[in-house]
């Protein structure tokens, strides 16, 4: 079961060895990572800096988005959410307000709800309104996540990905 006490906090070099052995399980997991290890070591400082930028400089075709990450009591990394402040046409189609990852290790433990409700608490204190949540249609444990959180199936999406996409919404009042 997830540590209730278990915290968002802003990324932050504090967590360089426990973040880069997640990306080493998400690896070993056949997740798709977009990180090399060894590369992302030597520019981790770096890396921080461009997902604290993110709420108010995004990079080029990106909206402004606020990146958590979920330390346990500990100080391990469990994972981490990506809380988006608003859709562009490509993100209502796919991805939505909220995108969050859980490091393999800790999966089936209750964190994937605790991070999506964490998050939902981020985002109305923001003022953002009602949410948009997807996941793949085969992903049963971010279908349990997001429904578990409020999240009322909208429809479903071709995304040319092989799979459907379910798009799910979130009221601002939930």
């Amino acid at each position: 079961m997830s540590d209730e006490r278990a915290r968002l906090a802003p990324p932050d070099a504090a967590w360089k060895d426990s973040y880069i052995d997640a990306v080493r399980e998400f690896i070993r997991a056949g997740d798709a990572i977009q990180w090399d290890p060894a590369i992302l070591r030597q520019r981790f400082d770096e890396y921080v800096r461009v997902l604290r930028q993110a709420e108010t400089e995004p990079l080029a075709g990106y909206v402004p988005s606020t990146h958590y990450w979920l330390i346990g009591t500990s100080g391990v990394f469990l994972g981490e959410v990506n809380l988006r402040h608003r859709l562009n046409p490509s993100l209502l189609r796919f991805g939505g307000h909220i995108g969050y990852k859980i490091r393999p290790s800790a999966r089936r433990q209750g964190y994937g709800k605790l991070i999506c409700r964490l998050a939902l608490e981020q985002a109305r204190a923001r003022g953002i309104g009602d949410l948009l949540l997807t996941c793949d249609d085969d992903n049963i444990g971010s279908i349990k996540v997001i429904e578990a959180n409020g999240g009322r199936g909208y429809d479903l999406v071709n995304n040319n990905r092989g799979v459907l996409t379910r798009r799910y919404w979130i009221r601002a009042g939930n």
